[in-house]
């Protein structure tokens, strides 16, 4: 008679317990970095080990055990993609309507000209807060905060598509609107220089806990806010445009989770290593101005809205 056959493990068995079997977010979630920490099969004198080594090892945020942060919305790829799907479906309706409706020919001229001049080359900012989130994740220590810093990547780049779509229906309907200069006014329009400063400050700013700090906790709050829900929000609906209010209420949802899972990642930070919180101080701290400057400068614009200037 053949022996038994030993019990067959699963894909989760070194996470199973005698008392239940993990859920789908932590086996797809959990331990998946095979470099993290001094796990590099390369050897020898590498650029990318010492990279690695400088700005994740050597990172000023410190914890002994980052595998206890858990996004506070457990998403995984699949549950991501479904409701991504939901929310860009109705999306495409209303850009649907625009195109249906005759709904561009309906706004007034200077919300148009406020549009092309201020609203359309936001989608560089928007780029720039892509990478930075890319950048997070790939540098991240731990599988789930690379999930999370993905994942906000694609909802930084549903950002930027919007805009650039929401700008090319525009020039598509009304005359007057040039897309090729909304990269001159990025460039060059003087309230949106201090943006642009910050932006690229933070793009070369490498240990990857200040990156984080600096994108997730200083810039996105002030920034969002303002693109979403006052330039993109009060503003449109102030100036009979309910659906690009809608578009980025749908998009200001998205930041919400971002500030959420960067909230729960900062819990777990400080009750690890309780001086990161000190650290994370000195950070906000010395980003907080210029980030200030940036959104000020461009709140500024505001005033320059026909519902206000009218007013």
């Amino acid at each position: 008679m053949a022996p038994p056959r030993p019990p067959s493990r699963k894909s989760y068995s070194r996470m199973a317990t005698e008392r239940r079997i993990p859920s789908e977010y932590e086996i797809v979630s959990s331990d998946l970095h095979y470099n993290y920490p001094h796990r590099f099969e390369l050897a020898g004198d590498n650029p990318v080990i010492a990279w690695y080594n400088r700005y994740r090892e050597g990172s000023l945020l410190l914890a002994q055990n980052w595998e206890a942060f858990a996004d506070p919305r457990r998403t995984t790829y699949h549950g991501y993609n479904e409701r991504q799907d939901r929310k860009e479906d109705v999306v495409d309706g209303l850009l649907r309507e625009i195109d249906e409706t005759g709904y561009d020919r309906r706004l007034s001229d200077g919300w148009v000209e406020f549009l092309d001049q201020w609203y359309a080359p936001l989608r560089y900012p928007a780029h720039g807060l892509q990478m930075l989130a890319a950048y997070i994740a790939q540098m991240a220590p731990a599988s789930r905060i690379t999930n999370c810093a993905a994942f906000q990547a694609a909802d930084e780049t549903r950002r930027l598509q919007r805009i650039a779509y929401r700008s090319a229906q525009l020039a598509d309907h009304r005359p007057g609107v040039d897309l090729a200069r909304h990269r001159q006014v990025w460039e060059g329009a003087e309230a949106f220089q201090p943006l642009r400063e910050l932006i690229e400050r933070a793009l070369v700013t490498y240990d990857w806990g200040e990156a984080l700090i600096v994108t997730n906790a200083v810039i996105k709050p002030q920034l969002d806010r303002l693109i979403n829900e006052e330039l993109a929000g009060r503003l449109a609906a102030a100036n009979g445009d309910p659906i690009l209010q809608s578009i980025h209420f749908s998009l200001q949802e998205d930041a919400g989770w971002h500030v959420a899972w960067t909230a729960a990642l900062v819990d777990v930070a400080m009750a690890d290593t309780p001086i990161n919180d000190e650290q994370i101080s000195q950070w906000i701290d010395r980003w907080r101005p210029l980030a200030s400057h940036a959104t000020e400068s461009l709140a500024a614009v505001a005033l320059s809205a026909p519902s206000l200037a009218a007013g």
